[in-house]
Parts: C-alpha cells; structure tokens; sequence
C-alpha cells in the first residue's frame, strides 16, 4: 500500500435522469461531444489522470493542485458557453490518499466527492487547502461557505466557492434540493452504454503509471556530466495485447537513439531505463539510481492502425511536469509524433544542437510505416534478454527481412540485420564464418544508405574481435576510426563507448580506455555484464590489478567464453602480488600443466596485438603466474 499527497477532482453531471427521460438520443449524442471536445482535452492540458469512471461520476488525480482547480474552471466555463442544459457539479480537494494499482482512496478522495455534493449547478467547490495553496495562483476569487459536515467524514470541512464569474446566477440550485445522485454522462444506459464505456477504457485505462515525487537533488548525480541528464522509461504498452509489448519498447528505444545524437545531452541508456519496466517506482528513486535530473515516461496504446501515444517530460528535482501531451493518430504518424516529443524535450532543455545533429535527429530512414514496425519487432528481440536464443534470432532476423522487402532503401533495417548475423556468429553458431561474413556485408549496404552508428558498430567486429579464433586482419586502428564514426553520430551509445574503451589498449592509449568505459558507465549504470570486461582490461593497464582482478572474476562468472580469458585473470592477481591465486586459477581451469600452444604466452601475445608498453605489462603478469614462454 502507497500512500501520497494529491490534487483531487470529483465531477458529474446534474440531473442526467431527468435529461435522459426528456430527450435520450439527443443527450447521448451532446455528452459525448461534451467529453470528446471539452472534457478530456481540458484533462490533459492541464496533466491531469483519470482515475475511474463511476457510476455517477469521475475521479481525476492531479500532481499539482493548481492544475486541478485551472481545469475545474476552464470546464465549467466552456461548458456555459455552449450549453444551456448540461451542467456539472465538481468539487477539488488536496489530501493524502491511498493508492491501490491504479486506483485510489481514502478521505482525501471522500472529502472531494463531498465537495462536488456541496457544488453549484455549474459551480466548483474547494477544501480550505486547496484555497491555501492556489489563492495567488489562479484567476479566481473564493467565498467561504463556512464548516459543514458531510457523510463519513468525521471533522467538519471548511467548504469554499469558486467564484466563477461567467456562470449565470440563475442557473444555481441549492444543494440541499439535489435529486438523488444520477448516473452520470460517463457511463449512459442502452444500447450506448457499451459505446461509451469503451470509448471510456480506450481513452483514460492508466496512462502513468510512476509515482512523482520530488528527488532530494544532493543525492543525485546528473551533476557529474555538466549537461542536461535524462532517462526515456520504457512506454507502458496499454493496447491489451502482449504481443504489441514490441512497439511500445521500439518507441522508446527509438526516443533514446534520437536523443543519444544530441552531444549537449547526457542520455541514459535503454538497458538501464529499461530496467524499470513493468514495476512501480517513484521517479525520485529512478533519478537517484540513474543520476538524472529529467525523466520522460509514457504510454502507447495501439488497435489495429490506430495509435495513442501519451508522453510526459518531469523534473525529478521538483516532481513538476515540464509538459505533457497526447497523441492520437494513425500509425503513419507516429514519426511525426517521435520527432514532436523530441523537439519538445530540446525545447524545455534549453538544448543547442549543431547542424548535424539537427540532420540525424531528422532522419528516420523510412517513410513506410510498416517496414519501421518491422524494424521495431526485429530491434524488440535483439534487445531482450532473449536476443541469445537462436529462436529469438531467427524471428529478429525475419522481420529485419521484410522490413527491407517492404522498403529495400532502408539503411537501419539493413544496420539490425548486420547485427543479428553478428550476433548469430558470436553467441549462438559459436564462430561459424558464414553469419560473420554476411554481418559484414550487410552493414556495409547500410552505410551505403545511410550513415548509422549500429553498421558502424558491425563493421568494427570485423577488424577486432577479441575473443574470436581468427588470428589474421586484426586492424584495431581501423576498429577504432569505425567506433569513433559512431560515437559521433550518437555521442551517448554507451555500447559504443564500451567498445571503443576495449579497442583503445591495442592502439597504445589505456588511460583514455579507462575514462571511456567509466563513461559508458555512468550512461549505463545497469550494464550488461560485459562491461566488465573491457573495465577489467583498462583497469589491468592502469595499474589497478586487484580490481581488474576482481572485475575479471565478476565477468567470468556469469560469462560464455573461452579459457583464454582466464590467462588475463591470472595475470591481474599476479600483478596484484597474488601469485598463489593466479596459480589456483590456472589449475582449476586445466591451463597450466596440460597447457597446448594456445595457452603459452607467445601465443597470446600473437592473439592480441597489443602495443608495447600494454604488452609487456601482460608478459610480467602472464609470466608471473606461471605460464610457458
């Protein structure tokens, strides 16, 4: 159970029954044009929640009180001035509630549906506290109506007016001759009441899910980068359909590669965000864990072509909402829209982008809708935890394809099919050529089209591969000219920086391999465990053996890979002063003693070309552990 300090506002309409009796078809059709163009879009505006739809009313949370009561006007007010015979009744109050899932509770929530009792015909009425908080912020005068007791509340409530001045006098009707509650426009009778209550679910079914609330700004760390800090949250899939889980994750890797172009910007990355998803986390926590100031959160709903995508920029240092909108369309417009929440972010950041940058922000290699959704399932398999399952493979595989059927000018599903073969070769057909020959091929037909940081990350395999079985070709200064390719087109792919950071001791400059992977880090403070080892190298050619030592020991422990890496161990806990250790390990891996060619130390010299002075820091060590020349 959770509990939290809301903005509440209780709504229904007065005397639906008797509108009903009088005219059924033509007060259906004048409620739902009411919802369609005042209520909901006045609900969104001002970042508001729907909570449920009740019987004889609605429930709407907001984070800030002064947007509860600047929508519970603007409503009244536009709903005046187009109809004489519908009206509402609502009433806000600021209190502590229960929150249960995606429902609420508790006296804060039974004080404002007393309020809306207490309410004008076309009125609003507010708590003492929420009085207290807006009196100089809203463009509204208040009277006070005194204390009252209201039904299960057990202190009486100080009940104040809104004075609304373009709602007519002679339209109030005293509260204590109110007709038994109606059943309210949100939910009609007959044959309409499936239509609405579906229109009802589509719209409003919990579009956020994160709890707001301020972040302690000393205990986070956005500080470190001197740059803007945000983390894109995995979108809330709201479609009632698992198998739709792989748009609404595309839609927000997609925002984080958009982002990641921005140099000014410093940009979580998806593995770390994504983290959070599916659980229910206050975003100050998130911001404290991942050393950000800014969180973008959403949710995409999709029925067939249809897409409704809500999106919402928060400063976790202050819980406020930079801004919040709402998207509906269809799903050839969902590049319009990425590029909206874009530009938006960069707009509330203050963000200065180069020409450049402006360039690949816009690209979005395709204008056909369905190849992108292609592309997205593909991109969805490779970024699970099952991209390692040659099932997973296959099916990424297959929709990159038709992506490329669909549209064959489309770089990136050329870049995600490189990559699946890379993949294919690397973890599944364990070093099998033909998938690596096609990674390459396939990402140099994506860079024909399109310059892209994935194809670039592709075709850097291809001259330095640490731990691959081919001793030839090894080129880590072309690997590297490929990896800074795509460090400039996204200045914040940590995968990038993790690569580069491992190329970076084979081309003489360990101490910039240390900051780089330290940086992918600090991007990527959920990483996938293979950090750890261009980490462990860098801190091996920085002097720090017992912590590369124990990084090494971390990776290799959750690891797939050969024994050689074990030599690399050995040599860390001999350079640390502990001989013995590296022995042990050795030993127990069957290395030493039943050593072949491949295990003497010649040999690995010949497998990683290192540079001088980094080799003959990996000589001492490897020779210190016991190893043969």
């Amino acid at each position: 159970m959770e509990r939290r300090l809301a903005a509440i506002l209780a709504a229904d309409v007065v005397g639906y029954s008797k509108l009903m009796a009088e005219e059924e078809a033509g007060t259906l059709a004048a409620l739902k044009a009411h919802r369609a163009d005042i209520f909901d879009p006045l609900v969104a505006k001002h970042k508001g929640r729907i909570v449920k739809l009740m019987g004889d009313g609605v429930l709407v949370e907001f984070a800030s009180v002064v947007n509860a009561v600047q929508c519970g006007i603007a409503i009244q007010q536009e709903l005046s001035e187009i109809d004489s015979l519908i009206k509402l009744r609502i009433g806000i109050n600021l209190g502590d509630i229960i929150v249960e899932g995606d429902d609420i509770y508790g006296d804060g929530v039974n004080v404002a549906a007393r309020l809306e009792g207490l309410a004008d015909t076309g009125g609003v009425c507010v708590s003492r506290d929420v009085v207290n908080q807006v009196r100089s912020k809203v463009d509204a005068r208040f009277e006070d109506l005194g204390s009252k007791e209201v039904k299960n509340i057990p202190e009486p409530v100080q009940v104040f007016r809104v004075l609304l001045e373009k709602i007519n006098s002679s339209d109030r009707v005293a509260s204590a001759n109110k007709a038994s509650r109606p059943v309210s426009f949100w939910v009609a009778g007959g044959a309409t009441v499936g239509l609405v209550l579906t229109a009802a679910v589509v719209l409003w079914e919990r579009p956020w899910q994160l709890r707001v609330e301020p972040a302690v700004e000393t205990n986070m760390d956005h500080t470190q980068s001197k740059k803007p800090s945000i983390a894109v949250l995995p979108f809330n899939n709201m479609s009632n359909d698992e198998s739709q889980e792989y748009f609404s994750d595309g839609m927000s890797e997609d925002l984080i590669t958009d982002l990641s172009k921005i140099s000014g910007l410093f940009v979580i990355a998806r593995n770390s965000s994504f983290s959070y998803k599916g659980k229910h986390v206050k975003v100050r926590q998130i911001a404290k864990e991942l050393g950000v100031r800014y969180v973008l959160e959403g949710s995409v709903r999709r029925v067939g072509d249809q897409v409704r995508i809500n999106a919402q920029l928060i400063d976790a240092t202050t819980g406020g909402h930079l801004w919040a909108e709402r998207y509906d369309g269809s799903l050839a417009d969902v590049f319009s829209v990425q590029d909206d929440v874009t530009g938006r972010i960069i707009e509330a950041l203050k963000l200065q982008l180069t020409p450049s940058e402006s360039r690949a922000v816009d690209a979005r290699g395709t204008n056909d809708s369905a190849a992108y959704d292609e592309f997205l399932r593909g991109l969805e398999l490779l970024s699970s935890r099952r991209a390692f399952e040659p099932s997973a493979n296959r099916s990424a595989k297959a929709a990159f394809d038709k992506a490329i059927q669909i549209d064959p000018e489309y770089a990136m599903g050329y870049a995600g099919l490189a990559w699946a073969n890379w993949l294919q070769y690397s973890t599944i057909n364990y070093y099998e050529d033909e998938p690596r020959r096609r990674a390459f091929k396939l990402a140099e037909k994506s860079l024909s089209l399109e310059n892209n940081a994935l194809a670039y990350r592709t075709l850097a395999k291809k001259h330095f591969t640490l731990d691959s079985n081919i001793e030839t070709g090894k080129r880590p200064d072309l690997a590297l000219s490929q990896l800074e390719a795509a460090a400039k087109l996204e200045p914040n792919n940590s995968d990038v920086l993790a690569d580069i950071a491992e190329v970076l001791p084979f081309v003489g400059r360990p101490r910039e391999a240390l900051e780089k992977i330290e940086q992918a880090i600090k991007l990527n403070p959920k990483h996938p465990e293979w950090y750890l080892r261009p980490y462990s190298i860098a801190l091996l050619f920085a002097g720090k053996y017992e912590k590369s030592a124990r990084n090494f020991e971390t990776w290799l422990a959750s690891s797939r890979t050969s024994k050689e890496y074990y030599t690399w161990l050995a040599a860390a806990w001999s350079l640390a002063g502990k001989p013995d250790r590296a022995r042990q390990i050795l030993d127990e891996q069957k290395i030493v003693g039943s050593s072949t060619f491949v295990h003497t130390i010649s040999a690995i010299v010949r497998k990683w070309p290192l540079a001088t002075d980094e080799r003959e820091i990996l000589v001492r060590g490897l020779r210190l552990a016991g190893l043969p020349d």
